[in-house]
């Protein structure tokens, strides 16, 4: 059901269809700032991210672009991938999520397709980065500029000079940001991430943490949406 869009998108290019597709995530960026609940602002928003999820990348820009226009209180926090916590992919469906991704990619305008996969030493180095950005006040940095070398740059964030160029494209000190390399504190926080995850109800990514629901996949951003509006609007209650 949620690819429906790329249907009324399509007839809408013909002239053949009316509704204002694609909704990038609801109707928040068609919406006039003055226009935002009041009651919205500061409420929680989780996304759990994989560096190695392209649906995070994909969904990690209007993630931000909701979470600026309600004026959410946005937390990421990323987990390892299925692959390195011992769940199996199978190939056919490893091959699909890589053109489903890249439709979607297309949808949304989104850079996307020199691929360069960082299962393994590349999302542990990008997951030990992550603490350094955040302390640096720069994880939203961070994570774009790693996802969109990862999967529109093909750049591979397992070497030194990949990961110099991701950090730097971050707006970070590399030399600072090597010595957190040896730091392995970040494992025990992405298992944490991993189990708040589970216990909400969700075991893969992108998935959407509001005050009382689990939403998964990038392309749920309308339901996000609702959930955020049902409650402010509990709230009036």
């Amino acid at each position: 059901m949620e690819r429906l869009d790329h249907l009324a998108h399509r007839l809408n290019d013909l002239g053949l269809g009316s509704a204002d597709w694609p909704l990038p995530y609801g109707r928040a960026k068609r919406a006039r700032l003055k226009d935002v609940p009041e009651g919205l602002k500061g409420k929680p928003l989780v996304m759990f991210f994989s560096f190695r999820s392209p649906y995070s990348y994909l969904a990690l820009a209007r993630t931000y672009a909701m979470a600026d226009h309600y004026g959410l209180n946005l937390k990421i926090r990323p987990v390892l991938p299925m692959v390195m916590r011992g769940l199996s992919v199978p190939k056919a469906k490893r091959f699909y999520i890589l053109k489903d991704a890249a439709r979607e990619a297309r949808l949304h305008k989104v850079p996307f397709g020199k691929v360069c996969d960082p299962v393994g030493p590349g999302v542990e180095r990008c997951m030990a980065i992550w603490p350094f950005a955040e302390k640096e006040g720069r994880l939203r940095e961070w994570l774009r500029a790693a996802a969109t070398g990862i999967w529109s740059q093909g750049i591979n964030a397992a070497t030194d000079n990949g990961l110099k160029f991701l950090v730097e494209n971050a707006g970070l000190d590399w030399n600072r940001a090597r010595r957190w390399l040896d730091d392995d504190s970040w494992r025990d926080r992405a298992e944490d991430n991993r189990n708040v995850m589970m216990e909400a109800g969700s075991w893969g990514v992108p998935s959407f943490l509001t005050e009382n629901t689990m939403v998964w996949g990038q392309d749920r951003f309308a339901v996000i949406e609702a959930c955020l509006l049902a409650s402010q609007a509990d709230d009036k209650d």
